[in-house]
C-alpha cells in the first residue's frame, strides 16, 4: 500500500517550490527576451539583405529568425518579401499572373491584360491567365476580345467553370452593349494592399496615391504609405503619411505605430 510523505517533508518541498519558482520564471523570462531581441536582429539583417538585394542571404536570415521564435510575424513579413523579390528578379507565369491580379484589383485593365499576356509568353496554356484577360476585357468593353480569351481558357481546360462563366459574361455584354467598368479609390486602395503582401512597396506608394487622389481621405491609404516609405527608408514621407492619417483618424493604432517607427527611423539617420 503507498503511503503519502510526512507531513514535514511535504512542507519542505513546498517551501523549495517557492523559493525555486521566481528563479525559474526570471530565467525562462530572459531566455524569451534573449530569443526576441535575437529574431529581431536577424530579421533586420533579412531587411538589409533585401534592401541590397542579396536575396539568399536574406532569406537564410529570415529563416533563422523563424527557427528562434517561429511565431515572429515580422520575420514572416520579411521572407514573402525576400521570396517575392527574389522570383521578381527572374520572372515566372506565376509572378506575372499575381501581377496582373494586382492591376485588376486597381482597376489597371488594361495592365493587367499586358501582365497576362507575359504570363502566357512563359506558359502558352495558363488558363487562369487567359481567364483573367478575359475579365478585363470584359471590363474595357473589348467583347470580342473577351470571348476569344475566355473560349481560351474553356478549349485548354474544358472543366474550367469560371472561364465557362465568364465566356457567357462575355457573350452577354457583347449582346447588350454594357458600358467599361470605371476604375474607383476602393479598387486602388485594395491594390495597395495587396501590393504590400507581396511586398511590392513602391506599388503600393503608387496605388495609394492614385486611390487618394479620388478619396483624400482615406487614412488606410495615408497609413499604406506611411508603411510602405518606412521599408524604403524614407521617414520623412512615412511621418508626413502617418501624420495625416491620424488627423483623419486619431484612434488609428496603426498609423500611431507607423509614426512611431519613421521617428526612430529619422533619429537614427542623422
Amino acid at each position: 500500500m503507498n503511503r503519502l510523505p510526512p507531513l514535514w517533508l511535504l512542507t519542505v518541498w513546498g517551501a523549495l517550490l517557492v523559493a525555486v519558482w521566481p528563479v525559474v520564471r526570471d530565467a525562462q523570462g530572459s531566455a524569451d527576451g534573449k530569443a526576441a531581441a535575437a529574431a529581431s536582429a536577424l530579421n533586420a539583417d533579412a531587411l538589409s539583405q533585401l534592401k541590397a538585394a542579396q536575396w539568399n542571404r536574406g532569406i537564410e536570415s529570415a529563416q533563422r529568425a523563424l527557427l528562434t521564435r517561429p511565431d515572429y510575424e515580422p520575420a514572416w513579413q520579411s521572407l514573402r518579401w525576400l521570396l517575392n523579390a527574389k522570383v521578381s528578379a527572374k520572372p515566372t507565369p506565376e509572378f506575372y499572373q499575381e501581377q496582373a491580379l494586382s492591376h485588376y484589383q486597381a482597376g489597371r485593365y488594361r495592365e493587367c491584360v499586358d501582365s497576362t499576356k507575359r504570363a502566357l509568353g512563359l506558359y502558352p496554356e495558363y488558363t487562369k491567365a487567359f481567364n483573367l484577360m478575359s475579365v478585363c476585357y470584359v471590363n474595357l468593353g473589348m467583347y470580342d476580345e473577351a470571348v476569344a480569351a475566355a473560349r481560351e481558357a474553356v478549349r485548354i481546360e474544358p472543366d474550367f467553370q469560371l472561364a465557362r462563366n465568364n465566356l457567357s459574361l462575355a457573350l452577354q455584354r457583347k449582346a447588350t452593349g454594357v458600358a467599361p467598368v470605371q476604375v474607383t479609390a476602393d479598387n486602388l486602395l485594395n491594390a495597395s494592399v495587396l501590393d504590400y503582401r507581396n511586398g511590392r512597396m513602391q506599388a503600393c506608394v503608387d496605388d495609394a496615391r492614385a486611390a487618394l487622389r479620388l478619396n483624400p481621405g482615406l487614412a488606410v491609404a495615408w497609413n499604406n504609405i506611411a508603411a510602405c516609405s518606412n521599408d524604403l527608408g524614407r521617414p520623412d514621407d512615412a511621418i508626413a503619411a502617418a501624420t495625416e492619417a491620424l488627423r483623419l483618424q486619431p484612434d488609428f493604432q496603426l498609423a500611431r505605430n507607423n509614426l512611431a517607427v519613421s521617428q526612430n527611423l529619422k533619429s537614427k539617420q542623422k
